[in-house]
């Protein structure tokens, strides 16, 4: 027995300062944790909302290059080739986005030396999903209908959707910025069955 006792340690209470001093460090240790958390968290959160923003502003830019691609005017159709090639290589671009990138240079390539089509092949190929790039590979190429933007006498947008023959199908009301006439293309669009 004595042995037990003697293995047995007085312990003193603690006193008052000493407890105090714990219970803040404690205190300090879980509002540095809670402060660098929340640090964190707005790194976070900010890289999140500038990420979104440069995706949206990637999308603004494709939507640009689709109707500079598709305008009447070869220097700025050109211009619009060399951007849905460089944006289709992007980090945001989808499989989805390259798809539409390849229907709207199916129209644009009537035949195979066509840069149009070289654009083509290169974004078609960069497509993950091989299904649906052997689709769109296997796709039938040359003018189709589509719709152009351009600026009147007047000096409004508007947009024209012309036949694959060359014939105007329909003409827009003026708009006050390309813009407003890309976003009525797309209304139209939707409302016609999407035709390039």
């Amino acid at each position: 027995m004595r042995g037990a006792r003697s293995s047995q340690r007085y312990r003193e209470p603690m006193d008052e300062t000493t407890a105090t001093l714990i219970a803040a460090i404690i205190a300090a240790a879980i509002a540095t944790l809670g402060l660098a958390w929340s640090v964190v968290s707005f790194f976070i959160t900010r890289r999140a909302q500038q990420a979104d923003a440069a995706r949206q502003e990637w999308a603004r830019r494709y939507e640009q290059a689709f109707a500079q691609a598709l305008s009447t005017d070869a220097r700025e159709s050109a211009a619009g080739l060399i951007l849905i090639e460089k944006l289709s290589k992007a980090e945001w671009a989808t499989d989805e986005d390259r798809a539409t990138a390849a229907s709207v240079l199916s129209s644009l390539a009537p035949s195979p030396d066509d840069e149009a089509a070289h654009i083509r092949a290169a974004v078609v190929s960069a497509i993950t999903d091989k299904s649906v790039a052997e689709q769109l590979k296997n796709a039938a190429v040359g003018p189709r209908g589509r719709f152009e933007v351009y600026h009147d006498r007047a000096g409004a947008y508007r947009w024209r959707l012309r036949a694959g023959n060359g014939e105007v199908l329909a003409v827009s009301e003026g708009h006050v910025t390309k813009d407003a006439a890309l976003r009525s293309i797309d209304i139209a669009r939707r409302t016609l069955g999407a035709p390039e």
